[in-house]
């Protein structure tokens, strides 16, 4: 019987003099952080002073590799090679994992950003090459993919699999994400968002964007960190889950 959850939050998406986020904030109330890696968001000085922040915290870390796309914030669909990819992924892990060793932590899991979730759903090839990458990195990373998707291909690849569910995000009867193009896709009502997460704590399934009930296996909730009111989300995830029993816990510690 699970116990403890973990709560993640993308972080260090700011770039040179420009900020997102609510990193400081945010930092304290989660168990663990995505960290980008220069290709959709940050920096090498971003990274650094991320890294510091989530170890200072006592926070785990993981890389949040994207598509080399800085314009679109690494949204945007391009046509890449499963070579390419790869190396996207070696490049972008390896880059956090050297900050996060040089700050005296462990890099826990890495999770596919923006566009990739979406290419990975519609091509294994793309799935499979980011997973060897990763594994190539290092072995024992966790792969951290939203419910539903990814999750044979990452397994068959050797890799421990978390699956998360998305605090702020509607869904499709499939579990894909409702496009952001979409109204109602990103979800501000706090009192909806909190109405959500207790209906999949208790009852393990939610309600999509078209009203049907679907089923959710998940050890981790994501907030997202570049909207305006996630630290608001947030806090309501985290009195969510205390109140349901669960301890907030790193993905590595609240597995089932």
């Amino acid at each position: 019987m699970r116990t403890a959850i973990d709560l993640n939050c993308d972080m260090g998406e700011s770039f040179g003099r420009y900020k997102l986020g609510h990193d400081e904030e945010v930092i304290r109330l989660i168990s663990s952080a995505n960290v980008a890696c220069g290709f959709h968001a940050g920096d090498p000085h971003v990274m650094r002073n991320t890294v510091a922040l989530a170890v200072q915290h006592g926070v785990r870390i993981g890389a949040h590799p994207s598509l080399p796309d800085l314009l679109g914030f690494g949204r945007r669909r391009m046509t890449v090679t499963t070579e390419e990819v790869r190396d996207y992924f070696v490049y972008q892990i390896g880059a956090l994992r050297a900050f996060v060793e040089a700050a005296g932590g462990r890099l826990q899991h890495v999770k596919m950003h923006g566009a990739l979730f979406e290419m990975a759903c519609a091509d294994d090839s793309l799935t499979r090459a980011m997973c060897e990458a990763t594994k190539s990195v290092d072995r024992d990373l966790i792969w951290l993919t939203p419910a539903g998707w990814t999750t044979e291909v990452a397994r068959e690849s050797g890799l421990r699999v978390v699956e998360e569910f998305y605090a702020d995000r509607a869904y499709h009867p499939n579990k894909t994400l409702v496009s952001r193009k979409k109204p109602g896709a990103v979800i501000h009502d706090a009192q909806r968002i909190r109405d959500r997460l207790l209906q999949v704590l208790e009852t393990g399934a939610v309600t999509t964007i078209e009203g049907v009930k679907i089923g959710f296996e998940f050890d981790s909730i994501c907030v997202h960190g570049d909207t305006q009111d996630a630290l608001e989300i947030v806090r309501i995830a985290r009195q969510a889950c205390e109140e349901r029993g669960f301890a907030i816990r790193p993905m590595a510690e609240s597995t089932r």
